[in-house]
């Protein structure tokens, strides 16, 4: 019935396309939450028998405290005088779907963090499913004819679209993720394809069509990112031997305070990636990190972070950078046109994250070059494109990012489930980031009988800010703020002599 009036009221009133889908989030987060509610209460006796919720004893000696929200639990400093949403180190929510479980045939069926799942009574095999849609909206704000060329004008589409099946039998995980958002199209409609074995210890080795990480940023999951889109900097390194769907061979381990990762690479999967360089082209790309401060108040992240690729059927390459942003893929404010010549491509750069309290700030700085062949009647200098960023988030109220050391990474916020009767209105993060790619090289190069030897690509800089709130673990909500300037792009019809833009983008998150 609570569903029922929720929809109801969207389909009365007259609300336009922009703010449409707010509207049917907000009634399904309510709709979702009334129902897990109760069964979440329902649930709370055995969820405090779990191994999960250490006793007052234990928090104790931790210095720590907890409160309880009737669906689960807040664990606070125990300097606090109060435990609550907006200073918890901690939220444990209640699984309300721990104890829903089915017989179908010789399987088992259940429902862990609302992930459908079967597994066989020996449990030597278990089979699951998930699910992650984004929704992007955004605009320009204000219109911008400058030159001649409209970078006005705004759009919403399915970002991502991805169902994942996988299938494991022992230690050995055969996963298969279709995917139906819009840059999928021209790939098959396949986010990754591949095997993985996980019988050693803290390792994973993998085979087949996947994402190999490329850097820390690239390391997250999408349904965690600080912001919609990884900076400029990062796309371009991932481009050289990750990205997805990319054929791929390595393993990833992590150890007590460090982690490492190295894959060789073929050529991405789809009509996009067939043809210049990347084509047949062989890569590689490796990772390491180390976490040598972890406190209950501090994380302290280094890194270091390489990619490379040998040339395919041919050697040319191209690089261009979108703003930060990916709801306007065809206007490129930087790029180098195709560069011919090109033997091979790779990168390097350090990373470096940092957590204090509930404020995290990373960076991460990339030179990417560009190895040349001269022809018998021309010169061909090697290139560099430099990028960096920095950002910071801060959570508001929820428990605040977390560091995955299998990962080396920082986990997104968790908070309650939204139940604004019972004053848990999940978790809400404030993120700013400030990134630039510079695409100009040897600018005033030429040769002795005058011709152009340099890339004048252009130099982007981006200021992002925007907040993201979780009013569940299986939804998230973004609205972000971005300014671009860019130099002038030689050749480039959407920024010949450059441009300053500003625009305003979002996401609706499902997942399971």
């Amino acid at each position: 019935m609570v569903c029922d009036m929720c929809i109801n009221k969207i389909n009365d009133s007259k609300i336009n396309s922009f703010i449409l889908p707010y509207s049917i989030v907000f009634s399904v987060a309510v709709c979702f939450t009334s129902a897990s509610s109760a069964s979440s209460i329902a649930s709370t006796k055995i969820v405090t028998q779990s191994e999960q919720i250490p006793d007052d004893k234990q928090l104790a000696q931790l210095g720590e405290q907890k409160t309880d929200f009737r669906q689960g639990w807040y664990i606070c400093a125990k300097a606090e005088k109060t435990c609550t949403m907006w200073n918890a180190i901690k939220v444990i929510n209640v699984d309300p779907y721990k104890n829903i479980k089915y017989h179908v045939g010789g399987l088992n069926l259940t429902f862990p963090k609302g992930r459908p799942a079967l597994a066989s009574q020996n449990k030597r095999l278990k089979i699951s499913l998930g699910m992650i849609i984004n929704y992007d909206i955004g605009g320009f704000i204000g219109p911008d004819n400058k030159y001649g060329q409209d970078v006005s004008g705004s759009r919403g589409y399915i970002r991502r679209g991805r169902f994942s099946l996988g299938v494991q039998y022992d230690d050995f995980l055969l996963t298969i993720s279709p995917e139906f958002g819009e840059f999928f199209r021209d790939t098959y409609n396949l986010y990754e394809a591949n095997l993985a074995y996980k019988g050693f210890k803290n390792t994973i080795i993998t085979i087949g069509l996947f994402q190999p990480r490329s850097s820390m940023q690239d390391a997250e999951s999408s349904t965690g990112y600080e912001f919609m889109e990884r900076p400029a900097i990062i796309d371009v390194v991932r481009n050289i031997a990750g990205g997805e769907p990319r054929l791929a061979f390595g393993a990833q381990h992590f150890g007590n305070g460090y982690m490492i990762s190295a894959y060789v690479t073929g050529q991405r999967l789809g009509k996009p990636f067939q043809q210049n360089f990347q084509n047949n082209q062989i890569g590689g790309v490796f990772r390491t990190a180390v976490h040598p401060l972890a406190t209950r108040d501090f994380d302290l992240h280094l890194g270091l972070s390489s990619s490379f690729a040998l040339h395919g059927d041919n050697k040319k390459y191209g690089i261009s950078a979108r703003q930060d942003a990916q709801l306007w893929l065809s206007k490129q404010y930087i790029r180098t046109g195709t560069l011919s010549g090109v033997d091979n491509v790779w990168s390097i750069g350090p990373e470096v994250g940092f957590r204090w309290k509930r404020a995290v700030v990373q960076s991460e700085f990339y030179n990417v070059r560009l190895g040349r062949n001269s022809s018998y009647n021309e010169y061909r200098p090697n290139f560099n494109f430099k990028g960096w960023y920095i950002s910071s988030s801060y959570t508001l109220f929820g428990q605040p990012r977390s560091y995955n050391k299998a990962r080396a990474i920082f986990n997104p916020p968790t908070g309650s489930y939204f139940n604004p009767a019972a004053g848990q209105w999940g978790a809400l993060e404030w993120d700013a980031r400030f990134s630039q790619m510079d695409l100009d090289d040897r600018v005033h190069s030429y040769s002795p009988t005058g011709k152009f030897q340099g890339v004048q690509g252009g130099k982007q800089t981006m200021i992002t800010t925007g907040f993201n709130w979780y009013p569940s673990s299986h939804m998230r909500i973004m609205l972000e703020y971005h300014r671009v300037h860019a130099t002038g792009s030689k050749g480039n019809r959407y920024n010949l002599f450059g441009r300053t833009s500003n625009f305003i983008t979002s996401r609706l998150q499902f997942t399971f």
